[in-house]
């Protein structure tokens, strides 16, 4: 696998075009990356993001993609029925109907059910493939939800020999791809083809109105001189909270600095600070949460979720009791995704990446949840149709680099027709520091990773002696996962 092209790159060049207005004085990022004052270029055509590709007539072959579905996101991520007039929708169905057009192919989703299980993307595969059928060209799916089988089960085919997929192009999610593979096998890969990679980061925003209540004015300074950390996160949220009807107790009827749900969204704190809870390699398994970084990040945590009276605790994928237009809200943890309810507020809001631990940190990361759809090819498709999936493959994550991702990003942080150039400069902040956690992704039986949210509560932010107890399971779990790695790897391909 090809490895020269870090996953920022994606996000770095697509938002050249959209900060060519904010940076046109050629400044710099604080990690002393330049930000591009010029467009990707000026007029991307068809023949220009394909012209590496060849022009190969598929004489009508179907493409046929078996996709996960639920409440959050699924196949309108990936196919659209026709054109509405809405900018995501269209420029989804309009990537569609270039490729089916240049190629002479048939586009073809087929969903699960929105009311099925998480899990039936996997039982549908898993059937198929134990009968030997060549039903599905491509699946796209849940990492979570596939769990153990996304190697364990030798369901899928090794990306890393399917004909012209080149992750050398910066459509690809390398980095992200990069925890997947092992002994050169790599079961699954994330590209633009998906706009869930960018949806479901993990990031903060913040309410301008209030902010400027109080008097902080320079969030978007301090991220950019490194300055923006966890103790300075701290300062500003206690700031601002306080009992606004004074009735001698904090809820929702009150001001809050900090607004989050004590789950994901609190687990991402892990990695913002530079940790990670599982990581495999041919060298063995490594458990996270064992350093002194984490160690304080648990004790800061329980203070601030649940003894300090500065978190207000939003229910799991629920919206916040606290409108926003309220202005009581200062900073929420969101995916980039709930921006699309956000837009319809009045009060104005800016974003800003997950605090560092401190000036020290390299820079700036966060989780990417595992709703970030992945693909993989089942191995039981046929060897002419692997070839046409991995040309369609790689021809719609590059129509998507430059047709889809731009346009989603753009859309998403626009408010009421005015684009927040401030904020578009903090995306490149956070797609640089999307990361994914194999034991997130695809999660152990004992749940190391989730050890730190289940368990912060009741360990009152002492988490020792639960990771004691649940380490040696852990690596075992994931030491038999290597050996199904080294089994696949094996495969003559």
């Amino acid at each position: 696998m090809k490895r020269t092209t870090p996953v920022f790159l994606t996000a770095s060049a697509l938002l050249a075009v959209l900060l060519a207005a904010s940076c046109s004085d050629g400044t710099q990022t604080a990690d002393s990356t330049p930000v591009s004052t010029e467009p990707v270029t000026e007029a991307v055509t068809e023949a220009d993001i394909l012209a590496y590709l060849p022009t190969e007539d598929l004489g009508g072959w179907q493409m046929d993609i078996l996709c996960h579905e639920d409440h959050l996101s699924g196949t309108d991520t990936f196919t659209a029925a026709e054109s509405n007039g809405e900018v995501i929708n269209d420029a989804i169905f309009d990537r569609t109907k270039r490729i089916e057009d240049r190629y002479n192919m048939v586009y073809n989703v087929i969903p699960e059910d929105a009311d099925s299980s998480w899990m039936a993307v996997r039982d549908r595969l898993n059937t198929s493939v134990a009968a030997g059928e060549d039903l599905y060209d491509l699946v796209i799916f849940y990492t979570y939800a596939m769990q153990s089988s996304i190697v364990a089960d030798g369901l899928f085919y090794n990306m890393n020999e399917v004909p012209y997929l080149d992750f050398e192009n910066p459509w690809w999610h390398t980095e992200i791809n990069d925890t997947f593979e092992l002994y050169g096998y790599l079961p699954c890969v994330l590209s633009d083809y998906s706009i869930n990679s960018y949806q479901y980061a993990n990031l903060l925003v913040f309410n301008k109105t209030l902010a400027a209540n109080n008097d902080i004015t320079n969030f978007y300074d301090l991220v950019r001189s490194h300055e923006w950390t966890m103790d300075t996160f701290l300062e500003i949220v206690k700031s601002v909270t306080n009992d606004s009807n004074g009735d001698g107790q904090m809820d929702e009827n009150d001001t809050w600095g900090f607004a989050t749900n004590f789950g994901y969204h609190a687990l991402t704190w892990v990695y913002a600070v530079g940790e990670m809870g599982i990581t495999l390699s041919e060298d063995g398994v490594k458990l996270g949460y064992q350093s002194e970084k984490f160690s304080n990040l648990t004790k800061w945590l329980y203070e601030l979720l649940y003894t300090s009276d500065l978190a207000f605790e939003i229910g799991w994928d629920l919206p916040c009791d606290i409108s926003w237009d309220e202005n009581r809200v200062l900073l929420q943890a969101i995916w980039l995704n709930d921006l699309e309810v956000f837009r319809e507020y009045n009060s104005e809001y800016g974003l800003l990446p997950y605090p560092m631990y401190d000036e020290s940190q390299d820079k700036y990361y966060t989780y990417d949840d595992c709703r970030s759809a992945a693909f993989g090819i089942p191995v039981t498709a046929q060897t002419d149709n692997i070839a046409h999936t991995g040309l369609i493959l790689e021809a719609l994550s590059a129509d998507s680099y430059y047709n889809v991702i731009p346009k989603y990003l753009d859309t998403v942080v626009t408010q009421k027709l005015s684009r927040d150039e401030d904020s578009l400069e903090m995306l490149h902040y956070i797609m640089d520091g999307r990361v994914y956690d194999f034991g997130y992704a695809v999660p152990d039986t004992k749940r190391y990773t989730w050890l730190f949210t289940e368990n912060l509560k009741m360990s009152k932010g002492s988490l020792t002696s639960t990771i004691e107890k649940y380490s040696k399971a852990t690596t075992a779990y994931y030491d038999t996962l290597l050996e199904s790695y080294k089994t696949m790897a094996d495969m003559d391909w």
